[in-house]
This record gives structure tokens, C-alpha cells and sequence, in this order.
């Protein structure tokens, strides 16, 4: 349920935000039953899904996948995990997977971080990329590049993609790009850190396409464009600290671009120049409403509400855009939210903690080499709950819900919710109703 902001500016913005969507299935058209049956909507990606990819369904009743080496490559990777679907992706591993070259995310994937053992899981050393694929959910995963030689290219990329929803995945150390989203349509990235873009390009991101959802993510120590924008975007309820010469670049183009603003925190850093918004032209229209701007590094949250003046100039719209529903909380809120649960933080490591930190304590400074903060660090790996079935529920949570440990069909039974028993599962673990 939306929360209600307490202001008569917040009350107009919601009633328009969440104005209603037809829920597309994974190529785009309506989810609806049989002919001469009532309307079916299918569940979202997973409770908490918003916005333009939340209607997504990943490997929903595919193939139950698991993860058992850290190896590039071969039977048990994440690179054969993820080379096709329907495929529901879960880890027995945690620790760091060294990639040899770039990885590419198939359609019809679900890749589940959250049930990674101990410190939880993170790729390092090539892109990510989820170009040309559609149908894609990814969770509680990070994805870090850094200074492999040759490599100047985004830490994470999607060209030409289309129904995908990212939550609390962490991508940091890219060389072109940290994130860029480019001629896609209906992607969601929330409640994710994008950061430390390596100079000297430093970039949190181009997002370039007709309908993209950016909520409750913190992006910092980016030199610009976080992101640039161009087409559609709903941008709600970030938290944006310590870029250099650019925050948020409303389109700087001549094709026309539409976007809500709302609810977001701007904090200047020690590497800042330049306020929140820059290089518009009158092609970018936006709505902007709620967003706070901290510029003076006094070390406390204090900041001011943007004013039309801070667009540029933007043409500036007095009703926002019809796009899916979100969820929208005050700029001060979002601090809070984000600042708490943004990343792959079940559990939070140490490079995503010392990024928070930078944040309240207005400290840290955009890079040019990750050593230089500490380097990648180790991830601690575990051991996974009892599967004796391989279905992606443990033995014990099978018995506690009266499903059979020893029968993996029973993972693609669906429930009354829509969602399937392992789908159940994955979702408990993430909402941290289960250990």
C-alpha cells in the first residue's frame, strides 16, 4: 500500500503516480485467462515489485538451478546458471566468482542472491550484461568490475532489453558506465547502490529508453550522469551524494523526453560542483516534486526543497506523468529507507558498508583505483540449508509447509497467490522472514 505524504503537494503527486497500468506478462501483452473467464492478473516479480518491470516473471516454473562452484565456468557456475532459461537461479556458494570474460543474463532467468550462504555472493572483474533479453528478475547480487586491463565498459549494461526488475543488487568500479539502461522498455532497478564509477570517465549511467523505473537507490561517488536521462523515466526516492560535475542531467538532447522526479535527496560531497540538476533543454519535460537539495557540507541533513529555478530550462509539468504505481515517501524518509536496506544487504558487506558510511559522514571522494579504498576485500562463503531434493527449498521449510522434502515438483506448484512454493520461499528469505 502507497504511503501518504503529509504535504498537499505529496497527496496530487501520489494520486497521479499510481495512476493504473495494464500489468504486461513477459513480451508485453495483458496477463488475461481464457477466453470466456474473468480477468487473471499475475502476481508481481515478488512482493515489494514496482514500477515499469514489476510485472515480470523470470523463470517462474522453470528449472530450479544450483550454484555449487565458484568457477567461471562449467557445470555449477553462475556463467552455465544463467546461459538460458526458464531457469530459477540458487546458490550453495558465497564468496567472489572471478569472471575470465563477460557474463551475459539470458531471458526467462530468476537469479536469487538472497540464498547465497554467509556473506552472500558478488562477480568481479568483467561486465554484466542483459542485453537483448527480456523476462528477468535479479535480486541481492553484486556485480563489481574494477581495473581489468582492456575492459572499458559498464559494469552492468542492458541494450535492447525489455521486462526486467533489479532489487538491492550493488554495482560499483565500472569504466565506462556503472549502470546504463539504453533502447530498453520496462526495467526496474530499486532499493540498489550504484557507485564509485573508476575515473577518469566516472559515470553512474545512461538510461535511455521508453519506460525505466529508478526507486529508493543510492548512487554516489559518480563524477555524472546520475543517471543522464533520455525517453521515459519515473526517478523516486533516491538518494544521490558526492557526484563531481553532474547529478542528474535531464536529457541534454533534442529528442523529447518525459519524467517524474519525486521525492529525492541530493547531498553534496567533497568531490560536488554544480547543483542537483543540469544540462536541460525544453525537450525534457519533467515533473519534480518533494526533492531536497543538501549543498553546504555542514555535516548535518538540512537540505532545501528544489525549486523550478534548480530545472533549468526544462519544460516543467504541473501534473506528473501517468506511469505504473510506486511507492513514495518524503525525501527525508528515503534517506532513512535507503540508507538502511540499499544494496545486497542480507547481509550488507564491508565495501557497501563503508559506502553508507561516506554518506553520513559526508565523507569518501570518486576513485580512479579500487585498492585505493580497500580493494575487493574477501567474502565469507557457508554452508546452505538441507535440499535433499534440489528443488530450492530447504528440507525443513518443505516440512514446516506440509510439502514433501523428497518430491521437486512440488517447487512449481502454484499457490492461490500466483506465486509457486519455491517462489514463496525465495520471497520469504529476501523479506527476511526466514534465515
Amino acid at each position: 500500500m502507497l504511503r501518504r505524504w503529509k504535504t498537499a503537494l505529496g497527496a496530487i503527486a501520489l494520486a497521479a503516480v499510481s495512476g493504473p497500468l495494464t500489468p504486461p506478462t513477459a513480451g508485453g501483452a495483458p496477463a488475461t485467462a481464457a477466453a470466456g473467464s474473468s480477468t487473471v492478473m499475475a502476481p508481481v516479480a515478488f512482493p515489494g515489485a514496482e514500477g515499469f518491470g514489476a510485472q515480470v516473471s523470470g523463470g517462474r516454473g522453470g528449472e530450479v538451478y544450483h550454484v555449487t562452484t565458484l568457477a567461471d565456468s562449467g557445470p555449477g557456475s553462475f556463467r552455465d546458471a544463467v546461459s538460458r532459461g526458464p531457469r530459477i537461479v540458487v546458490f550453495d556458494v558465497g564468496g567472489y566468482i572471478t569472471l575470465a570474460s563477460p557474463l551475459h543474463i539470458a531471458s526467462d532467468i530468476t537469479v536469487a542472491g538472497q540464498t547465497a550462504p554467509g556473506d552472500g555472493v558478488s562477480t568481479r572483474g568483467y561486465q554484466i550484461s542483459l542485453s537483448n533479453s527480456d523476462n528477468v528478475i535479479v535480486r541481492y547480487m553484486r556485480f563489481r568490475h574494477g581495473l581489468t586491463p582492456n575492459q572499458n565498459r559498464d559494469a552492468v549494461g542492458i541494450d535492447s532489453g525489455s521486462n526486467m526488475i533489479l532489487d538491492h543488487v550493488s554495482t560499483s568500479w565500472g569504466r565506462d558506465e556503472n549502470f546504463s539502461i539504453n533502447s530498453s522498455t520496462n526495467v526496474t532497478v530499486q532499493n540498489s547502490i550504484i557507485a564509485e564509477g573508476l575515473s577518469p570517465h566516472s559515470c553512474g549511467g545512461l538510461v535511455q529508453s521508453d519506460g525505466v523505473t529508478l526507486s529508493h537507490n543510492l548512487y554516489l561517488h559518480n563524477k555524472t550522469r546520475n543517471p543522464k536521462s533520455k525517453g521515459r523515466l519515473q526517478y523516486v526516492n533516491s538518494v544521490i551524494y558526492d557526484w563531481g560535475s553532474d547529478a542528474y542531467i535531464l536529457g541534454d538532447s533534442a529528442g523529447v523526453s518525459n519524467a517524474n522526479a519525486i521525492g529525492n535527496y541530493f547531498i553534496k560531497g567533497p568531490s560536488s560542483s554544480g547543483g542537483p540538476f543540469s544540462r536541460a533543454n525544453a525537450n525534457y519535460h519533467i515533473y519534480a516534486a518533494g526533492n531536497f537539495y543538501d549543498g553546504d557540507l555542514d555535516g548535518q541533513l538540512n537540505g532545501r526543497e528544489t525549486t523550478q529555478a534548480d530545472l533549468g530550462p526544462a519544460t516543467v509539468e504541473d501534473k506528473p506523468f501517468a506511469f505504473p504505481p510506486v511507492t513514495v515517501e518524503t525525501a527525508q524518509q528515503a534517506y532513512r529507507t535507503v540508507l538502511a536496506g540499499a544494496g545486497a544487504s542480507r547481509p550488507r558487506d564491508a565495501i557497501d558498508t563503508r559506502l553508507v558510511d561516506d554518506v553520513t559522514r559526508q565523507t569518501g571522494a570518486i576513485i580512479s583505483d579500487p585498492e585505493s579504498v580497500g580493494g575487493f576485500g574477501t567474502l565469507r562463503g557457508g554452508t546452505p540449508p538441507p535440499d535433499g531434493d534440489r528443488d530450492g527449498m530447504p528440507d525443513a521449510w518443505e516440512r514446516a509447509e506440509g510439502l514433501n522434502p523428497a518430491d521437486p515438483a512440488d517447487a512449481k506448484a502454484t499457490g492461490a497467490d500466483g506465486y509457486t512454493h519455491v517462489e514463496r520461499y525465495l520471497n520469504g528469505l529476501a523479506d527476511g522472514h526466514l534465515r
